[in-house]
């Protein structure tokens, strides 16, 4: 049996990343309180080849879409982690350049950048005709065949990693993929929740041999190896000068002056992969259109010369304005306590509209925003740059100063006294 060429300095190293993100959770408070002890002991696990995941929590997100989301014990979070250092430079070289989930430097924000420089370039600057098609997986994630997803996994390692513990590596894979998280989960929404969500969507309607949790990191990873086989078929083949092509996750664009090469691609090449590889393209999310038409794309609707941010995320938004309205009106002091909360929420949607042609929007939202929350905010607005300001005798160190020099002057006075 190959040793695993691990060490305590790895493992603590990736403890430490870990704490980045999730330090604040009860979870990684308790590892860290006995980090030293934690560490030694997954090192042991990992070494023996006697660890298994903990249990994970699950939960439902409504936004953007409802979906089921897992969320590992913070010690299954370092052993990810320590995959994912190994790994992560070895899927950068394999990957395509369009391949935009999950990687650094990429993400959403880009990925709608190259589709929409794409456009450009295909339509001569928007003066030629082309057509832009967009498919996608259906239920991809919980669709997934295991078995399949770890041989073609663990052939990219045996191909790409150099390190002496190549099979220990392929084992740790194996260990996580087949793990059944839904089997030993703590339910941090209620069972109602669930309610509405499709059958096909959820772990809990698994066969065993189908589907990754959403949120655990080697499932991402996982996920974007299961389609580079095609991605590389779409980029290296004999017709690929002819269409511009790149995905987020299952979300797949071509862009090409051929209608006909689009749906050749769509039949004769996606449609066949996906049945080999025991997976399926969603028959109703299927969109091919003139560019003119414009696409939607990652949470932003591409147009000729302009992108605006996508209807969902500009409704919730609103959503959020709505929420801390009605709380501020049912509240008399509820503004003064949660204005940074208030404040960060919006500089989150405010920060990404800056990147999208939507200054008007931006007007308009603010003008929903009630005059409780003017009492202690106040919002900059050019076209360049949007923000929500906590006025100065509101900010924390401010408040924090005034109380204790409020406190220091009632004890100097009392010692006069």
């Amino acid at each position: 049996m190959q040793e695993a060429s691990i060490s305590y300095a790895e493992v603590y190293e990736c403890f430490r990343l870990c704490l980045i993100h999730k330090g604040n959770t009860i979870d990684a408070i308790r590892f860290e309180i006995n980090a030293e002890r934690e560490c030694h002991q997954l090192l042991v696990e990992l070494k023996n080849r006697t660890y298994h995941p903990s249990r994970s929590i699950v939960f439902i997100s409504d936004k953007p879409v409802k979906r089921e989301i897992f969320g590992a014990a913070f010690r299954d979070r370092v052993v990810d982690t320590v995959f994912a250092q190994r790994m992560t430079p070895l899927l950068e070289q394999q990957f395509i350049d369009d391949n935009y989930s999950t990687r650094v430097g990429k993400g959403t924000l880009y990925g709608l950048h190259r589709v929409e420089e794409m456009i450009r370039e295909r339509s001569e600057n928007y003066t030629a005709d082309c057509y832009v098609m967009k498919l996608d997986m259906q239920s991809y994630f919980m669709s997934l065949p295991k078995e399949r997803a770890y041989r073609k996994f663990a052939a990219l390692i045996r191909k790409l990693y150099r390190g002496p513990d190549v099979e220990w590596m392929c084992w740790l894979l194996r260990v996580v993929i087949y793990d059944r998280p839904e089997m030993h989960c703590i339910r941090n929404s209620p069972k109602e929740a669930w309610d509405g969500l499709p059958p096909t969507k959820s772990l809990f309607n698994s066969d065993g041999h189908h589907g990754l949790p959403i949120g655990k990191v080697i499932s991402q990873m996982t996920a974007l190896v299961f389609m580079d086989d095609l991605d590389h078929l779409i980029t290296e083949s004999l017709w690929s000068n002819a269409v511009s092509y790149g995905h987020y996750m299952d979300d797949m664009v071509f862009v090409s002056r051929d209608l006909a090469l689009l749906e050749w691609i769509r039949d004769e090449i996606v449609d066949p992969w996906a049945e080999s590889n025991g997976v399926r393209r969603h028959p109703k999310k299927m969109y091919l259109q003139h560019y003119s038409k414009g696409l939607l794309f990652t949470g932003g609707m591409i147009m000729p010369g302009r992108t605006y941010i996508s209807r969902r995320t500009l409704a919730a938004c609103i959503d959020k304005i709505e929420r801390y309205n009605r709380l501020a009106r049912a509240d008399g002091d509820y503004a003064a306590r949660h204005v940074e909360e208030f404040a960060s929420v919006m500089n989150s949607y405010l920060g990404m509209m800056r990147h999208f042609a939507s200054f008007n929007q931006v007007c308009r939202l603010v003008k929903r925003i009630d005059s409780e929350w003017f009492k202690y905010v106040v919002v900059k607005l050019n076209y360049k740059k949007y923000k929500v300001c906590i006025r100065k005798a509101y900010k924390v160190n401010v408040r924090q100063k005034s109380r204790l020099d409020a406190e220091l002057d009632i004890l100097f006075k009392k010692k006069k006294k």
